[in-house]
């Protein structure tokens, strides 16, 4: 046996596989798992599925920010929604923040380029996002302008606090 199957099999036997690598198989997992459920229902179970998407993220909401100890602002929904990028295999960062607006950049994602993963595949796995801010600030708005889904360079996300509110 090879030296590098042998620390293979001992890092598997003593539990020591590397978290990194750990998360990403799962992370990729869910993606896939997703993906295939979204492909295999029909119009009004691919809505039941967002919902349910949609409300994991509510429920998931003061978790996330009791767990990054950030405030239920503007900037704590930007820095929620990256963590929970970062969880699920996504490359991001603000590339813009003002009083009123923050503008999130994902330059990469694992499941982009995964068999059958299209645009709506994408829209209906973003709700968890939307349900995630809308737990953290619910006079947050949460709108993509662009989806490397379809085709943009990168996916940009605003989180926008409406005007008439402080």
């Amino acid at each position: 046996m090879k030296v590098k199957s042998r620390l293979f099999e001992f890092m598997i036997k003593n539990d020591l596989i590397p978290a990194k690598v750990r998360w990403k198989k799962s992370a990729s997992g869910v993606g896939r798992l997703f993906n295939d459920v979204f492909n295999m229902l029909d119009e009004d179970d691919r809505k039941k599925l967002t919902k349910l998407t949609h409300d994991w993220g509510l429920s998931d909401a003061s978790a996330v920010i009791e767990t990054l100890k950030v405030e239920r602002d503007l900037h704590g929904c930007a820095i929620a929604l990256m963590a929970m990028h970062r969880i699920y295999g996504i490359k991001s960062y603000i590339a813009r923040e003002s009083g009123d607006e923050i503008t999130i950049h994902a330059t990469k994602c694992m499941w982009k380029d995964e068999k059958g993963w299209t645009p709506r595949v994408c829209a209906s796995i973003s709700a968890y996002e939307m349900g995630l801010i809308e737990g953290i600030d619910k006079n947050i708005q949460h709108l993509y302008t662009k989806r490397r889904s379809m085709g943009d360079e990168f996916c940009e996300l605003v989180l926008k606090r409406p005007t008439n509110q402080n």
